[in-house]
């Protein structure tokens, strides 16, 4: 779906889009594309007709809901087909990442202790034992 790239001479956008806190969408909720500006009645998202306005919102909104359902039957699927290989999947990484994230914490630590040592030997001028 494209979004709306109706000009700014477009009567219901003007009109409706103060109201909504979402400048990227139109008011009348249609996604099309008005190259003609010169002539908006020609464009079914910038036409005055409510009717035409609703029937384009109810057609997009059918599309938008027909891939959520396709999203959803999906997800089902692959869980039911691919879960327990997707759970391996997930716990070895899992397992992985948290190593790797307390090494970090170790190395993080122990580049602490370095820079707080180096910072005294700097400002002393000379080494400080441990």
């Amino acid at each position: 779906m494209k979004e709306n790239q109706c000009e700014s001479n477009c009567s219901i956008h003007e009109s409706t889009n103060a109201y909504t806190d979402d400048s990227s969408s139109n008011a009348c909720g249609c996604e099309c594309g008005c190259e003609n500006t010169n002539n908006n009645d020609n464009c079914h998202c910038c036409s005055t007709d409510p009717v035409n306005a609703a029937k384009s919102l109810l057609e997009s909104s059918f599309f938008a809901a027909l891939k959520e359902v396709h999203v959803e039957k999906l997800k089902k699927l692959i869980e039911k087909e691919w879960g327990s290989t997707i759970d391996k999947g997930v716990e070895l990484t899992f397992r992985v990442m948290e190593k790797q994230w307390q090494s970090s914490i170790s190395k993080s630590v122990a580049n602490k202790e370095f820079y707080s040592e180096l910072e005294k030997i700097f400002a002393s001028g000379k080494p400080t034992s441990k």
